[in-house]
């Protein structure tokens, strides 16, 4: 099981302290990271191309009644075509082809920029500021800082440049230059219709607003390419449900070009929506004026034969008998004649097998049999009176046919000059003066959302991922070895936190500052330990190191030295950092001579030894002395031996400081000669690894580690910490 796996295997509740005080650690970090996001989302927020929208608003008429008698012609009823028709229709190649065509949309140019700073700078700069170039910077010169535009009013290019990019350069006098991968095209003027020199290529360009050395990118759409790339930036839906009103939205760069796109379209659309209902109009017109002719001549013929009949036989008028057959069988031929029109028109849409061709033709059936029933009774009459019969029913027929048609060809002609189509503009196009996108404060507050975000993730993954030990309990269970004191952070006291941070080293001890302190009492509980740890040891001697600088071995030392001189303990405090050893500057005493120098022998015990006064006790110290070339090889000769032996002879206990086990070997020398030797570690400082190795590194070497000090104690930091130090300060004396 993993250090962390095995600190949280006894309770697995989330503690909202720990979280607060990870967090309340991390803060720095976060913030940091709060104010970068911040930065980076104004960046983007004001140096984003702004995005306006502009939208028009069409009705289509729920109910759009047929042409008069269109429907007694083609056997229909008018189309009420739906919404989402007509949506379909506003967004064909027919209606979108043309706004293409109209504004030639087909024609990209746009000024070379770097993104989002280029248009930032233009919030600082005028439109005459054309000549800006940040920092005066050479490459710079050619993208677009402030307001350069180009409006080209014709470009005709072959199938070889089509889709292709091509690069404008502006020169001055209204001068430029075209390139295709940086092969000169053409040069030219504004102004002018110019042709490159293989005729692949023309362009007039109307205005060039641009310094010397602009470049802009310029680009001809294939037609079809242009059209879907508008269809997609269209957006065209129903208002509300069936209620066939179309909001028709569009947003872009240019206020002025998106309102002419949507005036196109809508002008368009609506023109498009006549003429569609116009045309059914001008079909049936041409249909009737066809039938029109023959029918006319059918009328004539036989309104001369019943003359010339009535003239040769001079026949009387028809008996009430006759009339009636007559009138039978006349509305019997014209209901004929009338289905013969519409088979005749219904024949152009749809197939013989069609259902509404297969009606008619069974109501042609049942009328051809009704008008032989009534012929039969025809026979009955008179020759004469049969003849008269079958002559008035043929012109009959043919005028009343012909005065119907007559009829119908003047209701069209109405109809036509009258169509208006079934669909208005409610709303013309107009454009939202602020910018839709982008949306400033949503990106300001989700750029300052993010770096919190980032924040709490960075600090958390780096605990999970490197954890310190936090927990003296961990750290029994992990290596095995006891804790023989824990040390509560001391508020009066800043341990070094590393070597560079000398500012922050103690300057006096804290047993003199506040006796009463909570760190304090725990090195009287550690003075009670030693007793018991120097009862099996070989000698009096105590070594204290560490993994690592900056986690309060010094102050440990010499803390502990004066706490167990108060038990009138002859105590001999050594300072063997002979790199970096600071004892001296808390007792103040002279850093030599000292330990080096009497190893070397340049110097006497009596004269090494310094006495330190403290609470009416005092110990004596003996400094680490002058710097030495090679503090190890010191150490190592017979000479520190001897004088640790004499030494501990005249003391009850002899305290060493030692450099860190991980910088130097320095510790596994002095270790061999000590009684007992403890490690310090400090909460948050160490991975458990750290600690195993320092251990271990002493182990090789023979020397027994008897246990640790753990230093620098934060109760609030450790969810399952009892945090008696937070008791202790509550239980001082009156």
């Amino acid at each position: 099981m993993s250090t962390t796996n095995q600190q949280y295997s006894d309770n697995d509740e989330i503690d909202l302290r720990e979280l607060l005080t990870t967090l309340l650690d991390g803060k720095w970090l976060i913030l940091s990271l709060i104010i970068a996001s911040l930065l980076l989302a104004l960046i983007y927020a004001f140096g984003a191309t702004p995005i306006y929208r502009a939208d028009t608003l069409l009705q289509i008429e729920a109910e759009k009644a047929g042409i008069p008698g269109l429907e007694e012609i083609t056997g229909l009823g008018s189309d009420n075509a739906s919404a989402s028709t007509e949506l379909q229709i506003l967004k064909s190649r027919k209606i979108i082809g043309k706004a293409v065509h109209d504004l030639k949309l087909d024609i990209i140019a746009t000024p070379k920029k770097i993104p989002l700073f280029s248009n930032l700078s233009k919030r600082f700069l005028k439109e005459s500021d054309i000549n800006f170039v940040p920092f005066n910077i050479s490459w710079l010169s050619s993208y677009s800082w402030a307001y350069e535009s180009i409006k080209i009013n014709r470009l005709e290019v072959g199938k070889n440049y089509i889709n292709e990019p091509l690069t404008l350069i502006s020169h001055e006098f209204g001068e430029y230059s075209l390139y295709h991968d940086d092969k000169l095209l053409l040069t030219g003027k504004v102004g002018k219709l110019e042709s490159s020199s293989d005729g692949l290529l023309e362009i007039n360009i109307q205005e060039l607003n641009a310094s010397d050395g602009k470049e802009f990118s310029i680009n001809k759409l294939s037609n079809y390419q242009a059209i879907v790339e508008l269809q997609k930036k269209i957006g065209a839906s129903e208002q509300g449900k069936n209620t066939g009103i179309i909001n028709l939205a569009l947003e872009g760069e240019n206020q002025e070009q998106i309102l002419d796109i949507l005036d196109n379209v809508s002008n368009s659309y609506l023109l498009q929506n006549k003429s569609r209902s116009s045309e059914e109009a001008s079909n049936a017109l041409n249909f009737l004026n066809e039938q029109i002719k023959p029918v006319k001549e059918r009328s004539e013929i036989a309104e001369a034969a019943l003359k010339e009949y009535r003239t040769n036989n001079r026949t009387a008028d028809m008996s009430m008998e006759t009339q009636t057959i007559l009138k039978v069988v006349a509305d019997i031929d014209t209901q004929l004649q009338q289905l013969s029109l519409r088979r005749d028109q219904l024949n152009l849409k749809y197939t013989a097998n069609h259902p509404t061709l297969t009606s008619l033709a069974s109501q042609e059936t049942k009328l051809n049999k009704r008008r032989n029933e009534t012929l039969s009774k025809i026979t009955e009459l008179p020759e004469t009176q049969q003849q008269l019969l079958k002559l008035e029913g043929d012109y009959t027929v043919a005028n009343t046919i012909y005065v119907d048609l007559l009829n119908k060809i003047q209701e069209f002609k109405i109809a036509k000059a009258s169509n208006v189509g079934n669909v208005y503009i409610l709303d013309t196009a107009a454009v939202n003066e602020e910018p839709v996108k982008p949306k400033k404060a949503l990106i300001l507050a989700l750029g300052s959302l993010l770096g919190l975000m980032l924040g709490i993730l960075i600090i958390f993954l780096k605990k999970a991922l490197y954890y310190k030990v936090n927990n003296p309990e961990i750290l029994e269970e992990q290596i095995g070895l006891p804790v023989y004191a824990t040390i509560p952070l001391s508020k009066g006291v800043k341990l070094t936190g590393g070597l560079k941070k000398k500012k922050q080293k103690q300057k006096t001890l804290l047993a003199i500052e506040d006796n009463n302190d909570p760190a304090i009492e725990s090195l009287r509980s550690l003075r009670t330990s030693l007793h018991f740890a120097l009862l099996e040891a070989k000698n009096n001697i105590v070594m204290i190191t560490g993994p690592s600088p900056g986690i309060g071995k010094s102050f440990i030392s010499s803390n502990l030295a004066a706490v167990i001189s108060g038990s009138d303990q002859r105590v001999l405090l050594i300072d063997a950092d002979m790199r970096k050893g600071y004892l001296h500057n808390l007792v103040n005493v002279p850093i030599t001579p000292g330990l080096s120098d009497l190893i070397s022998e340049k110097s006497t015990i009596e004269d090494s030894i310094h006495t330190y006064k403290c609470n009416g006790n005092s110990f004596d110290v003996l400094t680490r002395g002058q710097t030495p070339p090679n503090p190890s090889e010191l150490l190592m000769h017979q000479n520190f031996e001897k004088l640790l032996t004499e030494l501990s002879g005249n003391y009850d206990l002899i305290l060493i400081d030692t450099p860190p086990i991980h910088a130097v070997t320095d510790p596994t020398i002095v270790g061999r000669l000590s009684g007992v030797v403890f490690m310090v570690v400090r909460q948050d400082m160490h991975a458990m690894k750290e600690i195993e190795h320092a251990v271990k590194r002493l182990s090789n070497t023979g020397i027994e580690t008897k246990g640790f000090i753990f230093n620098g104690y934060d109760a609030k930091k450790n969810r399952n910490a009892y945090g008696y130090q937070s008791y202790y300060g509550e239980y001082q004396s009156d």
